[in-house]
């Protein structure tokens, strides 16, 4: 077993520990388009936290329309997808060994392919290096959100993104700089394609909510002006209500938020939102998306709400990928055998510990009654906890807390895996070692801002420093139940 990263380690770079610099690669598959991004991040610590002070750029891919294949755009393309991959690297002059961490995102209608999960393996050549999943719609919200810059331009007041993709529309209300509500919507650009001809093409499900007789069109089929303005019409009214917190029923992805003021800015991102910025037009129009983004556009400026448009709206959800979701460990850390990072789609359990005195039976039954809520499909397998600390770390509590969370764990075949809030990861680390004698495999990670999510990434130690990146997440597929 190699030596345990401890909080202590002499060897810890400070310049590199203040100042870290993380190139990735995001790959953005929608319901209507797919691109690639590399983008080098900075991130500079303060008061033991670590948060993005720039991101920049290196290279972005033309966005292509989303390769589905086989009948009723059963399946994704694969071959396709990474050719556009090693074709990104190539333009950037950037090697596959260069990039160091990474996430695959699947949105909308795409996540309803039955190869969906194997898609969100499509980095998994990056061997060693830190590839997250995302899918989902809570977690897409969020990510759009600080891409468009709407967490970011909410300081000081209260904003709402309205993202608007090819088969989902995401809603995300932020309030002085904090994400404080979210839903999203089955409204989509790309839910009705056409043929060259102007005929009906593919139509997915959802689509059924906005006909007339409640409906899917047939292949090849030819609908109206007036069907079309009516179902565009519907769709943009759908937008509106969400905004307006409005109960959507079969529309509802996820629960409503509540009403949005007029007093507030609407900030538009989403490819559909690309049409009324024009950007990267070359992207032909054979769906609703240009049609749509007007109608919501002026149908949300009638009701009295103050529109922009994101900078850069079709990229928003992978650009906040890269700022939002990669935390990094505080310089407290502990892990006692490097060998074990990295660790993909760890479920975490979230436990409190509590202010007040306990024992190592609270512990104990806090662990299990929180990892009985979080057995995914009956797996018993890798897990973290995720843990807020409450009150003051001394001797007797950490030795409390170490034994009950031995206990807790016992029969899962997972090291101990723990994601502090607090600064007291290397402690603890060292009273299991040290203290208690412990022989199984222990990593300790804190200054974390969140530890409540449902999966968790854990990258390798990043250069000499002994920080370590982390990816909170959420992952969802068209099964609708969370990967194990």
């Amino acid at each position: 077993m190699s030596e345990p990263i401890r909080f202590t380690s002499a060897d810890r770079a400070l310049v590199e520990s203040d100042i870290i610099e993380v190139l990735t690669l995001g790959l953005d598959i929608g319901s209507a388009t797919s691109h690639v991004s590399i983008s080098r991040l900075t991130m500079v610590r303060g008061h033991n936290r670590y948060t993005v002070s720039s991101t920049e750029v290196v290279y972005q891919s033309p966005v292509i329309k989303t390769p589905f294949g086989g009948d009723g755009h059963a399946f994704i393309i694969r071959t396709d997808l990474e050719s556009m991959i090693d074709d990104s690297l190539l333009k950037a002059h950037v090697d596959r060994d260069d990039i160091e961490s990474g996430v695959v995102i699947l949105t909308g209608n795409a996540l309803r392919r039955h190869n969906a999960r194997q898609i969100a393996d499509l980095l998994a050549s990056f061997s060693g290096k830190f590839i997250s999943i995302s899918a989902g719609d809570r977690l897409e919200s969020t990510m759009a959100a600080y891409g468009s810059g709407t967490v970011q331009e909410s300081v000081g007041g209260d904003c709402l993104n309205v993202d608007i993709g090819g088969g989902t529309t995401k809603i995300t209300r932020c309030v002085d700089g904090k994400v404080t509500e979210l839903t999203a919507i089955e409204v989509g650009g790309r839910i009705l394609q056409f043929t060259d001809d102007g005929y009906v093409g593919h139509a997915e499900p959802n689509l059924a909510l906005y006909t007339a007789n409640n409906q899917l069109p047939e292949y090849g089929s030819e609908l109206s002006a007036v069907e079309l303005e009516q179902i565009i019409d519907r769709m943009a009214q759908t937008v509106l209500g969400a905004v307006q917190g409005y109960d959507l029923g079969d529309a509802q992805r996820l629960d409503s938020i509540t009403e949005f003021p007029t007093s507030g800015t609407v900030i538009l991102s989403g490819g559909v939102s690309q049409w009324i910025t024009n950007i990267e037009s070359s992207v032909e129009c054979d769906d609703l998306g240009q049609r749509l983004a007007f109608k919501t556009r002026d149908m949300l400026e009638d009701a009295g709400y103050k529109i922009e448009v994101a900078d850069d709206p079709i990229r928003a959800t992978v650009l906040g990928a890269s700022q939002q979701r990669m935390q990094v460990s505080g310089n407290t850390v502990f892990i006692s055998d490097e060998r074990l990072l990295p660790i993909r789609n760890a479920p975490v359990s979230s436990v409190t510990v509590p202010a007040e005195d306990f024992d190592q039976h609270t512990i104990t039954r806090l662990v299990k009654d929180s990892v009985s809520k979080a057995l995914f499909n009956g797996d018993h397998g890798l897990r973290a906890l995720g843990i807020d600390w409450l009150g003051s770390l001394t001797y007797s509590r950490a030795d409390a807390f170490c034994r009950g969370v031995i206990e807790g764990l016992k029969g899962l075949n997972t090291p101990i895996t723990l994601l502090f809030r607090q600064d007291i990861a290397g402690l603890i680390g060292i009273h299991f070692v040290e203290e208690m004698g412990y022989q199984k495999p222990v990593i300790c990670l804190d200054g974390l801002d969140q530890v409540d999510f449902d999966f968790v990434d854990i990258g390798e130690v990043i250069n000499q420093t002994g920080l370590v990146p982390v990816v909170a997440k959420s992952i969802l597929f068209n099964s609708g139940s969370k990967l194990n």
